[in-house]
């Protein structure tokens, strides 16, 4: 089975899809692969998709029923986050390479993913990243080793420097939840609102108490969609996943909504700037429109280090009324 055949668009066309496709063919794919990119789950589809056809698997139409027949077949094995602080432990990656040091039970290989690559901790020799890493130096014979990470950079660089490394290009999907959309609606009025200028206390009292009604139902939006989300996964999840290790799933989950909100947060904000950022002719606006996308660029950037979301989006929603008040 092909590669391609498995994927959905626009995976199918990408480049690095075509380059794994040749490998997979002639028989030269490297016994470690890295895959980065934006969206964490193509990324994921592509190293399952990878993962059945190295396992010589005959996959039905439904993405639920190919996963769930990678996921526990005998020769694959995962390594994930776990516990709160969703780290990947060196205990979990030890008994990893205790199961990957055995023969195929069924296939003719073993293939391995590491989900969230990036969550190997590198702080002493004996840590999950150094363990690993000593794996992928001398792998073991008819395995493949996947990793995927939305944060490659974070990754040591002999472990990069061990893998095949493939970006997996994102595309742009909508939300498609009302709530959402009646969201970006309201923010977009406000934009336009600020353009006329805020400086009469009648108008400013408007702004802040839009700004802070955006704060609320944005919180409120997010729980809902990260709890139908939920909903759905824990479904497919293999039965004899452990407890901490369901919770950094359910905790990555919310952090890939949140991230996937901001993104479109950071498209709407560019497509309402779009107008007088075109030619170089917006003059004063189009400055406060640049200020304001960096803002948030900045301000999604810190919520990778725990800053509260609330906190987060009232910042920028706040220095973007002080910036249209200037």
């Amino acid at each position: 089975m092909e590669l391609k055949s498995i994927l959905t668009e626009p995976l199918r066309s990408a480049k690095a899809v075509e380059v794994l496709e040749r490998s997979l063919q002639k028989g030269r794919l490297a016994h470690a692969v890295l895959l980065q990119g934006e969206n964490e789950e193509l990324l994921e589809e592509v190293a399952h998709s990878l993962a059945a056809v190295l396992l010589d698997l005959s996959l039905g139409e439904g993405k639920e029923d190919r996963f769930g027949q990678v996921t526990s077949h005998p020769d694959f094995f995962t390594l994930r986050p776990s516990q709160k602080a969703r780290a990947i432990r060196a205990e979990d990656t030890r008994e990893l390479i205790r199961q990957i040091q055995h023969s195929p039970l069924l296939s003719h290989r073993k293939v391995a993913v590491v989900y969230e690559a990036d969550r190997l901790c590198a702080s002493s020799q004996s840590s999950s990243a150094n363990i690993f890493l000593k794996t992928l130096e001398e792998p073991p014979l008819d395995t493949t080793i996947i990793l995927f990470s939305t944060r490659p950079y974070v990754l040591l660089e002999t472990i990069r420097s061990r893998c095949f490394n493939f970006r997996i290009p994102s595309s742009f999907r909508a939300t498609e939840d009302a709530s959402w959309q009646q969201w970006l609606a309201d923010y977009s009025d406000l934009l336009l609102g600020l353009l006329q200028g805020i400086r009469d206390k009648e108008r400013i009292a408007g702004s802040f108490m839009a700004a802070y009604g955006l704060v609320a139902r944005f919180n409120g939006i997010l729980g809902n969609l990260v709890a139908e989300a939920w909903e759905r996964e824990k479904a497919k999840l293999p039965q004899d996943l452990k407890d901490d290790e369901r919770d950094a799933m359910r905790e990555g989950s919310a952090k890939g909504i949140r991230h996937r909100l901001f993104k479109e947060l950071e498209n709407q904000t560019r497509s309402a700037a779009a107008p007088y950022l075109a030619d170089g002719k917006g003059g004063p606006v189009a400055s406060k429109f640049t200020e304001r996308i960096r803002l948030l660029e900045a301000v999604a950037g810190r919520l990778e280090v725990n800053l509260k979301t609330e906190t987060a989006l009232e910042d920028y929603l706040l220095s973007c009324l002080r910036i249209w008040s200037r």
